[in-house]
C-alpha cells in the first residue's frame, strides 16, 4: 500500500455517510413528489375523461356557432356542476375552444362572480400560449402545471371525429404541496438522526472492523463471477475516479467488476423475460402470459372477458397491403390499451384477435362498459374514403365463481362474432 488507510478513514467515512444520507433524502423526496404529482394528474385525468364520455361532442357545435342554450344545455351543466361538488380538490371544471383570441366558454362550473357563460371569451395565460397551436388545432396537450394546480386538457370529438373544444379539468395541488413540506422535514429529521448514529457507531469501531473485512469483500467480489463484465457507463460507479492506492481502490474495482456482471445478466433476463410475455408488434401481453396468469384468473371472486376481432383484416391486406393492415392491428391496439388497466390486462391473441381480462365487476358493469365501448369512435379503424372499412367487433362474457377462462373466453369470441355479423 502506498497510503495508510487508517490515518483517513475516519474522514472518509463520515463524508461518505453524510453524502449518502443527502442522495437519500433528495432521491426520497423526488419519488414521494412525483409520486404526488401523478396522484393528481390521474384525478385531473379520470375526471376529464368521464366529463368527455358523457358529453355529446356533435350537440356542442349550435351552441358555439349560436351561443343559444337549450334544455340539452342545462342538463349538461348540471351534469358537470353536480360532479365538481363531489370532488373538493376540483378547482376548475368548464368545457370550451380556442381561437387566437383566446378560449370561449361553453360551460363552466364555477359559479362565483368570476364564473364565465356561454360564448364568453378569456385571454390564454402564459402557459396556454407556449402551446396555443395545438390547441387552436384541437390536439391533445396532456396536461399543464402551474404553482397552485394541475390542469388536464381533454378533447372532444363529435362522430365524425372533428375537433368541437376540451374538458379542462383542474386540480388543486396546495395540499399535496404541504404533504411535502411536511414529508421532507420529517425525511430530514430521521436521515439526521441515523447519520450521527452511524457515524459514531464507525468511529467506534473503525480500528477493530474495517480493514480486515475491507481486504475479505475484496477477495468475495473478485471472485463474485469469471465472466468478463461489460462497461456500465451510467452506473454510479463509474463516474468515480479512484487512485487511492490503498484498499478502497481494490474494493473499487472489484465492486466495478461485479456490478457489471450482475447489471448485465439481470438486464439481459429482464428483456428476454418481457420478449417472451408481450406481442412485439402491439406490446401487448400474448398468450403464453396468459397461461402464466390462469390460475391467478381463475381464482378471481369474478371475471370478464372482453373479445375484439377486426373486421376486413384479410382485405385490407389484400388490396391496401400489410403495411395498411398492420395499421389497423396498431390502432386497435391502441384501442385495447385505452381500457386496460394494471388489473385488467389486455392481450393479443393472435392475427386479428384482442381480448382484455376485467376482474371483481359485476354482469352490469360488465354490459356498461361494452357499451361504452362500442360508443367509442375509435372502433371505426379506417377514414370513410378508405377502399376497405375496417372497424373492431366487441363481444364479452362473465362469470362470479367456479371459473373456467377457456370457457369464458370462447363465449366471449361467440358474442363478438355476433356484433361482427350485425355490422355486415
Amino acid at each position: 500500500m502506498k497510503k495508510s488507510l487508517g490515518k483517513r478513514l475516519l474522514f472518509l467515512v463520515f463524508s461518505f455517510v453524510v453524502l449518502l444520507s443527502v442522495l437519500s433524502v433528495s432521491m426520497n423526496y423526488q419519488n414521494f413528489v412525483s409520486t404526488m404529482e401523478e396522484s393528481s394528474y390521474s384525478t385531473a385525468r379520470m375526471v376529464a375523461e368521464t366529463c368527455a364520455l358523457i358529453t355529446d361532442g356533435d350537440k356542442l357545435d349550435p351552441y358555439i356557432k349560436t351561443g343559444q342554450r337549450d334544455t340539452y344545455y342545462y342538463e349538461m351543466w348540471n351534469k358537470l356542476i353536480d360532479y365538481r361538488n363531489v370532488n373538493e380538490d376540483i378547482v376548475q371544471l368548464m368545457i370550451g375552444w380556442f381561437d387566437e383570441s383566446g378560449m370561449h366558454y361553453i360551460y363552466d362550473t364555477d359559479l362565483t362572480e368570476e364564473g364565465a357563460f356561454l360564448d364568453d371569451v378569456e385571454a390564454v395565460d402564459e402557459e396556454q400560449q407556449k402551446r396555443m397551436k395545438k390547441l387552436v388545432h384541437g390536439e391533445d396537450i396532456g396536461y399543464i402545471t402551474y404553482p397552485d394546480r394541475i390542469v388536464v386538457y381533454r378533447p372532444v370529438l363529435s362522430s365524425y371525429n372533428l375537433h368541437m373544444g376540451y374538458v379542462i379539468v383542474g386540480i388543486s395541488t396546495k395540499e399535496s404541496k404541504r404533504e411535502q413540506y411536511w414529508y421532507l422535514f420529517r425525511l430530514i429529521m430521521a436521515v439526521l438522526i441515523l447519520t450521527l448514529a452511524v457515524s459514531l457507531w464507525f468511529i467506534l469501531r473503525i480500528n477493530h472492523t474495517i480493514i480486515r473485512p475491507i481486504n475479505n469483500l475484496s477477495t468475495a467480489a473478485a471472485s463474485y463471477t469469471d465472466a468478463a463484465g461489460s462497461s456500465q457507463e451510467d452506473s454510479p460507479l463509474a463516474q468515480l475516479q479512484i487512485h487511492t492506492g490503498d484498499e478502497i481502490e481494490a474494493l473499487f474495482h472489484s465492486l466495478r467488476k461485479m456490478e457489471s456482471d450482475i447489471l448485465n445478466s439481470s438486464n439481459s433476463l429482464a428483456i428476454a423475460t418481457w420478449n417472451s410475455y408481450h406481442d412485439s408488434m402491439t406490446q401487448l401481453f400474448n398468450k403464453r402470459y396468459l397461461e402464466n396468469c390462469r390460475a391467478a384468473f381463475e381464482s378471481k371472486s369474478s371475471v370478464g372477458i372482453v373479445y375484439f376481432d377486426i373486421d376486413n383484416l384479410k382485405k385490407m391486406n389484400d388490396i391496401c397491403g400489410h403495411e395498411s393492415g398492420d395499421e389497423v392491428i396498431i390502432k386497435t391496439a391502441d384501442f385495447v390499451r385505452k381500457y386496460q388497466t394494471g388489473d385488467n390486462p389486455g392481450f393479443r391473441m393472435g392475427g386479428d384477435e384482442f381480448m382484455l381480462v376485467v376482474s371483481d365487476k359485476t354482469p352490469e358493469e360488465m354490459q356498461e362498459l361494452e357499451l361504452v365501448m362500442k360508443a367509442d369512435p375509435q372502433t371505426v379503424l379506417t377514414p370513410p374514403d378508405k377502399e376497405v372499412q375496417c372497424r373492431i367487433a366487441i363481444g364479452y362474457a362473465c362469470q362470479k365463481g367456479s371459473i373456467v377462462l377457456e370457457k369464458l373466453i370462447e363465449e366471449a369470441d361467440q358474442n363478438m362474432y355476433k356484433d361482427k355479423k350485425s355490422h355486415r
